[in-house]
């Protein structure tokens, strides 16, 4: 059995980041089961350099096109040249592990394997705290990390490592317009859960630079992309958290306002609320109660 590892590359070279050393030091057994394929949404094309050997096949796309470049496009493109049955989606600040494609590739090719499981994936930290897969159903996800074990509710994580059945994502149309980027991750767990399918979390333990936790270090746009896409996902796909939600967001501006916190763009939090006042009238009743 082959898997394919859609790499998603974006700013850096797609030859120096993390995903990639990890992957050329993997055994040459292991990668004559990989078909790689390189997706890159950064400034430059690098069609030019030599691609590694000793892969079951190794592919660079360059990704032209300026209206979207995101991790959706790169999945969706790599589900429809897939030819294998399993499709893994890898960031490139993940350090990918011998141990966890041997556990992965043990789960894939047993004959007794649970039919419904969908999606595997390992426990993922950035330094010494698991940041995924955790609880879905609260908005303090980091406080409930999930260990190894069979999920079918109360699962997200980040989309890095996670290895997903193709034709379950065929079933429910491939993966979503509606988040080209962030929350991309949280939609997929969702789509699962709603559609009666199950996680696997394999006990193992991979790293991965999270930067969206350090909001200092977040451009506007990228701000403006998380904070939008957080909203329109909790809005559409848990709407029993959209209260807890916009306290968060009263405290961010509180927060942002006072200078505790000076990676809080406060004043697009403000207009963030204020354009969901404008364009749902439904809601307007709810916003009033933090007016």
């Amino acid at each position: 059995m082959n898997i394919t590892i859609c790499l998603v590359a974006y700013a850096q070279k797609f030859t120096e980041t993390e995903s990639f050393e990890s992957l050329v030091k993997l055994s040459d057994a292991i990668k004559k089961k990989l078909n790689i394929i390189v997706f890159d949404n950064g400034a430059i094309d690098y069609s030019e350099i030599e691609l590694p050997p000793f892969f079951h096949s190794f592919t660079y796309l360059y990704n032209p096109n300026p209206m979207e470049r995101g991790t959706r496009i790169a999945y969706e493109t790599s589900l429809a040249l897939s030819k294998d049955e399993w499709l893994m989606l890898l960031d490139d600040d993940t350090l990918l592990t011998e141990n966890y494609l041997l556990a992965l590739f043990s789960e894939l090719e047993d004959k007794e394997r649970e039919g419904d499981i969908v999606a595997y994936c390992a426990k993922i930290y950035d330094g010494t705290v698991q940041i995924s897969p955790t609880a879905s159903e609260t908005l303090d996800m980091l406080l409930y990390p999930r260990e190894a074990g069979v999920y079918q509710q109360d699962i997200s994580g980040i989309s890095s490592t996670l290895t997903l059945n193709k034709s379950f994502l065929e079933k429910i149309g491939g993966f979503t317009t509606e988040f080209p980027l962030d929350y991309l991750d949280h939609w997929i767990f969702s789509k699962i859960i709603l559609s009666h399918k199950k996680v696997k979390v394999l006990q193992c333990k991979l790293s991965h630079k999270l930067s969206v936790q350090d909001l200092s270090s977040l451009s506007e746009e990228r701000f403006h992309s998380i904070f939008s896409s957080e909203y329109r996902f909790y809005k559409a796909y848990k709407p029993d958290l959209l209260c807890q939600l916009k306290r968060k967001y009263v405290k961010m501006i509180l927060k942002g306002l006072l200078k505790r916190d000076s990676g809080i763009r406060w004043k697009y939090l403000i207009k963030l609320m204020l354009q969901v006042k404008k364009t749902n009238p439904r809601l307007r009743e709810e916003f009033h109660r933090f007016d």
